[in-house]
């Protein structure tokens, strides 16, 4: 009886948690605004870009015809798909494997203690802060055939003979285009992965150390295993960002030479907008969305066969991972040499190593953004002499004049937009970001604290799942609503388009940091008295300030570096973002404008730089909150 009685009293309590009762009303008051404007900005677009892909429209009569899968089964029998397709998967894997394997060297020497680690940490960073326009324009230049950057470089060292025109050749255009997505999103891997480095227990390699583990052999028994899940993650953003590629190609090749760099994301650009074929692009884009979500699919499948261990339980297996690396080890024969150089001799060569790692890393990271602020100093006439050269005749702050204090009779029309856009940037990206975390904040209090709970694990995954969808896939039925509800050109649209991106990614990092927060705390201001909500503002909210600060950090980066929303959402310079405006000026084609040009994306990037430099801490303290940048 008394084994029937005790098996009675815990199959009723787990009876009712599976029934969801015991959860607070205020958990599912937190989570409603986040789930509801989530339905109406992503769901029901969604639903509205598949009855597009179902029908062919005519824009000029404005008729609507249903066709079926006729459009998918055009789509499939084009060989230009096909190819777009294969070219999209070949940028996607070089893309991943180099922004992995470079951010993972880069996280392993920042990692290390030296002078000036955190002036590095800031620059390394700088990359990814900048907006894919500016990026764009930055290597189009380095790139270009007559008067490029790269080709005055080989002028002024003496190899002038290796000058050509880079964007030349189809599959060393591609592969350029491949080496820019590495350079601007490397930085991202090196973040989450320094955080999870710093996160890791020094006595795992203290003990390796104690049973003469070297370097390498601590690296794949201890590092690597521990890295995994973040690698893991870091791999599939990665590859997510690569298949969304769009800002960088429109800048730098706009899809050629030819069709040489035309992806899935152009082609479907293409073929909505330029040719205004709405079923056949909302076809193909859709096509674009099972390939995200078949990885969104694959990050799910890996990450929950095991969570990563946390530092209290790293520690106490501490013994078994000692005993585990000595068993890896060679055990070498007694009297054999352990070593082929001295200790002095491998010293000396592993500091040089090192420092010639952080040197690479300094180069790598800070010499395109120098070269960039070098030649928005240059007059004119010397970024389309011939030959080129990187040396300027002179400086002059010409160009910013005509930017930042336009003159109507000697400026462009696109330069004198420039102030205008930047103050829109401004607005909509403070905005959006305030929004966000707001609504984010609350959703993963929720999430955090009932996250067994069937409706909230099944709500954040459908959450999470949103964040696969290209942008591509958005705006298309955006472009088409937002013409019926007036919201076109308007700082509203821009809010509501970007908030698609930024709801997903707030919710997930306030989820992340509400999970680092005790209990007790709630408990003990739940019995003293305290009303959830005045729990909920009084005592949690000033206890994860510093994840609201990174929070707002990544939104604000997120939204004032989106291009392709603002780009078909706007279209007059009272609601023009920065990066549109930066677009605008390669349509003029005029080489009086390179100037301006490259003044404007200097000035485009100096809010995320100036964001990563002195919040570079809560940048690293938020990495692995589930922030990644689209």
């Amino acid at each position: 009886m008394t084994i029937s009685l005790e098996t009675t009293g815990t199959a009723v309590p787990r009876a009712r948690k599976r029934r969801g009762q015991g959860v607070p009303a205020f958990a599912y008051v937190a989570v409603a605004p986040t789930l509801v404007l989530m339905t109406l900005i992503v769901a029901l677009p969604l639903l509205y870009s598949l009855y597009l892909s179902f029908n062919s429209t005519n824009p000029i009569t404005k008729r609507w015809v249903f066709v079926g899968l006729a459009n998918y089964e055009r789509v499939f029998q084009d060989a230009a798909f096909w190819a777009s397709l294969g070219r999209t998967l070949y940028f996607s894997v070089l893309a991943v494997i180099g922004t992995t394997v470079l951010g993972t060297l880069m996280a392993l020497v920042l990692n290390q203690p030296f002078p000036g680690r955190g002036l590095l940490r800031s620059v390394v960073l700088v990359p990814w802060a900048m907006a894919p326009v500016s990026v764009g324009v930055l290597w189009s230049f380095v790139y270009a055939g007559n008067f490029g950057l790269l080709n005055g470089f080989l002028n002024d060292i003496g190899l002038g003979a290796l000058a050509r025109p880079w964007f030349g050749d189809g599959g060393r255009a591609l592969n350029l285009v491949t080496l820019t997505q590495v350079w601007n999103q490397a930085p991202l891997t090196t973040l989450m992965l320094l955080s999870s480095l710093q996160s890791m227990p020094s006595n795992l390699h203290r003990a390796a150390l104690l049973d003469g583990a070297g370097a390498v052999r601590r690296f794949f028994s201890i590092t690597l295993p521990w890295l995994k899940p973040t690698l893991v993650f870091a791999m599939v953003i990665a590859t997510i960002n690569a298949l969304m590629t769009f800002d960088i190609i429109l800048i730098m090749t706009r899809g050629g030479p030819g069709a040489a760099t035309t992806t899935l994301s152009w082609h479907g650009y293409m073929q909505s907008f330029q040719f205004l074929k709405f079923g056949e692009g909302a076809a193909i884009l859709y096509v674009l969305t099972f390939l995200s979500l078949a990885f969104a699919i694959l990050y799910f499948t890996v990450f929950s066969r095991r969570k990563p261990m946390r530092r209290a339980e790293a520690e106490a297996e501490l013994p078994d991972a000692a005993r585990r690396v000595q068993a890896t080890m060679v055990r070498l024969p007694a009297g054999a040499p352990r070593r082929m150089l001295s200790a002095a001799t491998s010293r000396r060569l592993g500091t040089a190593t090192f420092r010639l790692g952080v040197a690479a890393i300094l180069a790598w990271s800070l010499l395109p953004v120098l070269a960039l602020l070098l030649i928005s100093l240059s007059p004119a006439t010397d970024l389309i002499r011939t030959p080129p050269s990187m040396l300027p005749s002179t400086l002059t702050l010409e160009n910013y004049r005509a930017v930042l204090w336009p003159d109507g009779g000697t400026t462009s029309v696109q330069a004198a937009r420039v102030p205008l856009s930047i103050l829109n940037s401004l607005l909509v990206g403070v905005t959006v970001a305030i929004v966000n975390v707001a609504l984010g904040t609350l959703a993963g209090y929720a999430f955090a604290r009932h996250a067994g709970r069937r409706f909230f694990s099944v709500s954040l995954w459908a959450l999470l799942l949103t964040r696969m969808v290209p942008a591509l896939t958005l705006v298309l039925p955006f472009f088409v609503l937002f013409r019926m509800l007036g919201l076109i050109d308007t700082h509203l649209g821009l809010v509501i388009a970007y908030s698609t991106i930024l709801m997903p990614l707030a919710a997930w990092m306030m989820k992340t940091t509400f999970e680092n927060v005790p209990e007790s705390l709630e408990r003990a201001a739940l019995i003293d008295g305290c009303s959830r909500f005045a729990m909920f503002r009084k005592i949690l909210v000033p206890v994860i300030r510093p994840g609201i600060i990174a929070a707002l950090i990544f939104c604000f980066l997120v939204s004032w570096n989106e291009f392709l929303f603002a780009m078909i959402l706007t279209s007059t310079p009272k609601t023009q973002t920065i990066p549109v405006v930066i677009a605008g000026f390669l349509n003029q084609a005029r080489f009086y404008e390179y100037g301006p040009l490259f003044a404007a994306s200097v000035l485009a990037i100096v809010p995320p730089v100036a964001v990563a430099f002195f919040f570079q801490r809560y940048l690293v303290q938020g990495a692995l909150s589930g922030a990644v940048k689209g």
